[in-house]
């Protein structure tokens, strides 16, 4: 029956380890029913999760869910948005040059005159403007522009970052949760066998029924904690196909590289830094400086007016060319302007505070998550103990098993203390490569730098 009962364990069903992974329009009730045996060698949860991963056709890893990430159509928006900027900014340029107008008039003429009561006019024009001085608003309006696509480059990427940090979180809550639900599965098989010998018992009149039903009461409880790990595995892979745009049927666990400790700018402050900039050059655009201009335009009169043939001829000449500068000065806007570069200030001044403390969070952020990645290399150690000690204890219980010295029972919970060493240790294991992530974000390093 002992030996009977390990070949049942090992040939139970795992199809559904990760949520939907093998068939995402199967119903929800059965998902993540993984069961592992012992078959002879040590059971894990490391390597039931790689026999599940080379058993499916593809699986993919941490880079190519980044790769993934580039397509997601926030960051999408945020490139057009730089295009855009870009734009803008060559129109901007685009108004150093003069301008050539051309213009054709034709026009029927009817009067209650005397003479001349009906004739037609044609007159063409060619109008050319350049501006010579305009108080430095052209230059000004470029610099602006320029620093606008700027911070639209900077914000493209602080976008980019925060969506790949969140694909990493999302990544090691997954292997997270699949761990913790091998541990739960393991309570439950305890429960169950626990179930059926107290039962025989309380048949026999060896017990009472408070020990039976308090065994079934933790049984329920078991099985709802593992119907929330089912739906928080679920909700870990729909967020990774909604970041990434990818469909995946497994994961291929990869560690990211070691930070360096150092702060770098993050992208998020280059923004708001050419926001500012933005700001000054478009308060320098209003100004109280004359303006100079210089024109000329050509007239061509192609039909003139029917009295122009008589002594008014020479008002009327066949073409025409005129040229001249024209100076304009602002004298009663000073007023309104000045409260206008009096708002711009302020909402300059705002966003310069908004960027000191801004950079004040960075320090704070890269102090507190250099401490979490200490505490987390010593989360790893005290769990690696743990799950040695456990480890030993359940080899000792399986030989004693194998010898027939305790019962099956005792087996099964040797064996769910080990799962659940194995899960806290490799919670400490992703919960380490999270802070490795949280680290290079908030410090203004590229996380796509550390991805082996």
């Amino acid at each position: 029956m002992r030996y009977l009962g390990l070949l049942i364990l090992a040939f139970l069903p795992m199809w559904s380890l990760f949520a939907n992974d093998l068939d995402a329009k199967k119903d929800t009730a059965g998902l993540m029913d993984l069961s592992i045996g012992s078959n002879g060698d040590d059971p894990s949860i490391s390597s039931e999760m790689e026999k599940f991963r080379k058993s499916v056709k593809a699986s993919i890893g941490l880079a190519e869910l980044l790769k993934g990430a580039d397509t997601n159509y926030s960051l999408q928006s945020k490139a057009l948005s730089v295009q855009q900027a870009k734009k803008n900014h060559t129109i901007a340029q685009a108004t150093f040059l003069p301008t050539l107008n051309l213009d054709y008039t034709f026009q029927n003429n009817n009067r209650d005159t005397q003479q001349f009561k009906n004739y037609n006019t044609q007159i063409a024009n060619a109008k050319f403007n350049l501006d010579v001085f305009n108080g430095f608003n052209t230059i000004n309006t470029v610099k602006e522009k320029s620093a606008t696509y700027r911070s639209s480059i900077a914000d493209m990427e602080y976008t980019r970052q925060n969506i790949y940090l969140q694909v990493i979180q999302q990544y090691y809550q997954y292997f997270d949760n699949v761990s913790q639900l091998v541990s739960l599965q393991r309570k439950l098989e305890q429960i169950n066998s626990d179930i059926q010998r107290v039962s025989k018992l309380y048949n026999q009149g060896l017990t009472t029924i408070d020990d039976l039903e308090s065994l079934k009461a933790q049984g329920s409880l078991s099985e709802y904690q593992i119907s929330d790990i089912k739906l928080s595995i679920e909700q870990n892979k729909l967020m990774l196909e909604y970041l990434t745009n990818i469909d995946f049927e497994a994961l291929k666990r990869n560690e990211i590289g070691s930070p360096v400790y150092e702060i770098k700018e993050r992208q998020d402050l280059t923004s708001l830094k050419e926001q500012i900039r933005a700001q000054v050059y478009q308060n320098k655009q209003l100004n109280f400086y004359p303006t100079v201009s210089v024109f000329d335009t050509w007239t061509y009169n192609i039909q003139k007016p029917a009295y122009a043939y008589s002594g008014l001829g020479q008002l009327y000449p066949t073409q025409q060319n005129v040229m001249g500068v024209t100076v304009t000065l602002k004298v009663f806007d000073d007023i309104g302007l000045g409260l206008q570069k009096q708002y711009l200030k302020l909402g300059q001044m705002a966003n310069e505070k908004n960027l000191l403390y801004k950079e004040l969070e960075q320090k704070k952020d890269e102090k507190l998550y250099r401490k979490s990645l200490e505490i987390a290399k010593a989360k790893i150690a005290s769990s690696e103990a743990s799950l040695k000690s456990a480890t030993i204890s359940y080899q000792n219980i399986k030989k004693k098993y194998d010898a027939q010295l305790v019962n099956f029972t005792d087996y099964l919970q040797a064996l769910s203390t080990k799962f659940d060493a194995e899960a806290t240790y490799n919670q400490s294991l992703n919960n380490y490569e999270l802070q490795k992530a949280n680290y290079i974000f908030y410090s203004g390093q590229k996380i796509q730098d550390y991805i082996k």
